[in-house]
């Protein structure tokens, strides 16, 4: 029990005297698609989309104060795309035979391959040399065992990002939300090395969750979409060792942004470079809010692109 209160008071410790990141720009959409993970490539800025026809890698592309996208990747493109979109439509995955077998939810780049996390079947896929494959990744038991059995978790509930360490050929895959958690993958022998941070509580957003991730230098970040928050999280020590909030914007709280009719947050992609962290806005659809409307000057049901300033030592 000690330990239990302990960890609720460290998080909640964290929680408050997390600093407001510096805002820098926000940019938005000249379309519908929606920004369901984000990560760099050099220069490029990269996202994912998590609808059925987006089976794309996209290249951002900035204007003034907005941005469009053209295709970098198209899987469809990929040797072996057929048969893996095949088998995700038609077998049991996830716990489930009905679900969408494309709904991709994280992007992370190492070496020279792209990984993405395909949110309802569960699956971690990598794309190398023009060609697509699917990591033989025993989710299921491991789900088991913590005692949450895929098949009573929402399809909408899996999957939501991915970050790689490089170095040590390690994947760290976010379980969105109840439960959601952290699983460590060894990508040499496709085994769960360890999952943390697994629990099932909410809060006065609903769920918590982690909509994304970015590993850099031994630490793993997590970017907590309810609670408008980024977490630093060490490997080594396995612990939260810092907290920034997102939320604020010029004039306005990105709650305020878009007119959902729901609490919940609506941050998806994450990534970082040296001096700036960049966050994807997935509005679900929605139009902006009159509020945010005379702010930007803008009407519509645009996704957007919010840049912060990274703070030293983050």
């Amino acid at each position: 029990m000690f330990n239990i209160i302990t960890l609720i008071a460290a998080a909640l410790s964290l929680t408050a005297i997390a600093n407001d990141l510096k805002f820098e720009k926000i940019y938005f959409n000249r379309d519908t698609i929606e920004m369901s993970g984000l990560t760099k490539k050099g220069n490029d800025l990269l996202f994912v989309g998590d609808k059925l026809s987006n089976r794309s890698i996209y290249k951002i592309i900035f204007e003034k104060d907005r941005f469009y996208y053209k295709d970098y990747i198209n899987l469809s493109n990929l040797s072996g795309h057929k048969m893996y979109f095949t088998k995700a439509l038609l077998f049991k995955h996830g716990g489930r035979i009905v679900k969408s077998p494309f709904d991709l939810e994280g992007l992370s780049f190492c070496g020279n391959d792209f990984y993405l996390v395909n949110e309802q079947v569960r699956h971690l896929l990598k794309i190398s040399k023009n060609k697509i494959y699917q990591y033989d990744i025993d989710f299921d038991s491991e789900f088991k065992k913590l005692k949450y059995p895929l098949g009573k978790i929402s399809t909408n509930a899996g999957f939501e990002g991915v970050a790689i360490d490089c170095e040590n050929d390690i994947a760290y895959i976010a379980q969105e939300r109840s439960p959601r958690g952290i699983f460590k993958v060894d990508l040499k022998t496709q085994k769960i090395l360890e999952t943390f941070l697994f629990n099932n509580e909410t809060g006065k957003r609903g769920s918590n969750d982690y909509a994304d991730l970015y590993f850099e230098n031994g630490f793993l970040y997590m970017l907590e979409r309810n609670n408008h928050l980024i977490s630093k999280y060490s490997i080594k020590d396995k612990k939260v060792v810092s907290t920034v909030s997102f939320g604020k914007l010029p004039n306005i709280h990105l709650s305020e942004l878009y007119d959902t009719g729901e609490p919940f947050g609506l941050a998806e992609g994450m990534t970082m470079s040296n001096d700036q962290i960049y966050i994807g806005i997935d509005n679900n659809g929605k139009p902006i809010s009159k509020k945010g409307s005379e702010l930007f000057n803008l009407k519509g049901s645009f996704s957007s692109l919010i840049i912060y300033q990274r703070p030293k030592g983050f």
